[in-house]
């Protein structure tokens, strides 16, 4: 009897727990060859978006697939469409129910005139707008999205051009059934001519409001410029004292011209410690632990202190930043470093204390020079001895690369020298010079296919090989150049394969960097150089090449890179066989 109600309960059971599992389905979009408009179409579809949240029953199903119609309809339209029409239909098939949705697009309807009337009272010293300007060719399909995205860009524009103020009376969309053209009207009121006048800075805490009053890129009675305003709200970002940054400005004119502003902020925490764990295949595991104050004094000024402890190296660092240092755009830096690393070509100690100017000119160029005093111990070298160095360096950029951690398109140019003279021998003098070139090439879309290439150069002028430290000779073999062999120990070698290091190298790389998805890619590469003991590059010998395969993790911080490296003219008992390299960012 037991038996007898078990089953009678499962068979009753059974029906309903299959009834609230849901019923699966396919969805198939028939009659539209627009990729673009499909894309869209399913990413607004019911039927798409909650396919992993089934209907409960077959009526269910029709309930959602007929409230999708609307939706569907008006996309369509807003992608110039104005015809279409949409039916939805559901076949059964066996467990599972396919929905096909039938579209009838009907024509495309598109542009063809775009006019753009002013008010007369104001408009009679403004610019008029132009259709390219706005993103708006005569023939493009009308677009809802394209139309207004294009009355947002003209209203960008004037505020660019001193009208910020400026308002979209009237717009007027025509559509001819006959002719499938589409003609749209704007009437647009300028405002006044504005001029920038009295700011207002709220918000601030902790920060000097003479700190916020330096990025002010305007003067007083200039004329209004939106561009000027993003800047200004880009650079108070920047200094990572603030967690959001709102510039706005009044609805009205102060005597008859000036448009006063306001600037909002708000303030992050400006105290932190940070903890950091690592493994690199050259030094072994390490940690780090840092200390920073980015706002001393109420000013923006920063001291850090930081400590990396790894098996082979280890430093410590102390520094202090002063942000606009007698100008925007320039910082001046203090710092102080205890620095030792132990690797085949040397061991090697150091103490080192300098001060540097940073300065950023224009967009594109940036430059850093200030004097350096550094003792040197070097020992397990070829080369052993102590050095009391005064040293010059000079630092050159110029880059139109947007995005350092992920570059896609540009170049980027770079020159570094160091004038150096040893104190305790002033014979002991050279100077050294690197010079490097990198290029990106977007061949496929956006980022599909980017080729990255760089080449550097290097020389070292000097009296000899012997004045100059060990560690501060050229090697080749890194994570940036010759991947794949032992780390720092291309160059000219001694009786028992110890590195010497050298007075010139030439490094070239080459890099096709496939994304083969939203977060994944894959990168070949090919490296391939030499280093020598003349100050000049002979490109005689044999040059050393390397190749592998990397893969790229795009993650929110950048790209997580990972590569396996295989030299191609392997050293027995000195180069491995293969070498792996992790870290952030591209290689270069």
């Amino acid at each position: 009897m037991a038996s007898l109600w078990k089953k009678a309960t499962f068979s009753f059971i059974l029906p309903a727990t299959l009834w609230g599992a849901g019923i699966s389905y396919s969805v198939d979009f028939e009659g539209l060859d627009d990729p673009k408009t499909l894309k869209t179409l399913r990413s607004s579809s019911q039927l798409v978006t909650l396919r992993k949240k089934p209907p409960s029953s077959i009526n269910a199903l029709r309930f959602r697939a007929e409230s999708d119609v609307p939706e569907l309809i008006h996309t369509l339209h807003a992608h110039g469409y104005l015809e279409a029409q949409v039916d939805i239909r559901i076949d059964e098939n066996l467990s599972n129910y396919d929905v096909h949705i039938d579209i009838d697009p009907g024509p495309l309807y598109r542009i063809q005139e775009y006019q753009i009337e002013y008010d007369v009272q104001t408009s009679n010293k403004c610019d008029y707008l132009k259709l390219e300007e706005l993103g708006i060719d005569i023939g493009d399909p009308a677009e809802t999205k394209k139309i207004l995205d294009s009355e947002l860009c003209a209203l960008q524009i004037l505020s660019e051009r001193g009208y910020p103020l400026a308002t979209v009376k009237n717009r007027e969309i025509v559509a001819d059934g006959i002719t499938k053209k589409v003609k749209v009207f704007l009437l647009i009121d300028t405002g006044p001519l504005s001029h920038f006048g009295s700011i207002s800075i709220e918000g601030n805490v902790s920060v000097s409001s003479s700190l916020i009053e330096q990025q002010i890129q305007w003067l007083e009675n200039d004329p209004y410029n939106s561009c000027l305003v993003e800047g200004m709200q880009q650079a108070l970002m920047d200094t990572s004292l603030f967690s959001s940054v709102y510039i706005t400005h009044g609805e009205r004119l102060e005597n008859e011209a000036l448009l006063p502003m306001k600037v909002e902020v708000a303030e992050t925490k400006h105290k932190s410690i940070s903890l950091g764990t690592s493994y690199q295949t050259t030094y072994g595991p390490g940690g780090t632990i840092g200390w920073e104050n980015r706002n001393v004094g109420g000013l923006g000024r920063k001291i850090m202190i930081q400590a990396d402890i790894a098996q082979r190296n280890h430093s410590g660092i102390a520094s202090y930043l002063i942000p606009n240092f007698h100008r925007v755009d320039q910082n001046y830096i203090m710092q102080a470093q205890a620095h030792h690393e132990s690797i085949k070509p040397y061991r090697m100690q150091s103490y080192s204390f300098f001060n540097r100017f940073d300065r950023q000119i224009g967009d594109h160029f940036s430059f850093s020079a200030g004097p350096k005093l550094e003792y040197l111990m070097v020992t397990n070298s070829v080369d052993n001895g102590n050095f009391l160095l005064v040293e010059g360096p000079l630092y050159l950029r110029w880059t139109n690369v947007c995005d350092f951690l992920n570059p896609i398109s540009g170049i980027r140019f770079e020159y570094r020298s160091v004038p150096a003279i040893n104190i305790k021998d002033i014979a002991d003098f050279y100077y050294s010079q690197v010079l490097s070139l990198s290029s990106y090439l977007p061949i496929f879309g956006e980022d599909t296919l980017v080729l990255a290439q760089k080449i550097t150069l290097g020389t070292i002028f000097s009296n000899g090989i012997g004045s100059i430290p060990v560690p501060n000779r050229f090697f080749g073999g890194s994570e940036d150049n010759l991947r794949g062999y032992k780390y720092y120990t291309v160059s000219p070698l001694d009786d028992d394969d110890k590195p010497i290091g050298g007075r010139s190298a030439v490094y070239y790389s080459l890099e096709p960097r496939f994304r083969v998805s939203k977060y994944f890619g894959i990168v070949p590469f090919f490296d391939m150089g030499n280093v020598y003991l003349e100050q000049l590059p002979t490109f005689k010998g044999k040059w050393r090449k390397s190749t592998g395969m990397g893969v790229r993790y795009y993650s929110l911080v950048g790209p997580l890179r990972l590569d396996v490296a295989f030299p191609l003219n392997r050293r027995e008992g000195i180069d491995p066989h293969w070498w792996i390299f992790v870290s952030l960012g591209q290689t270069f």
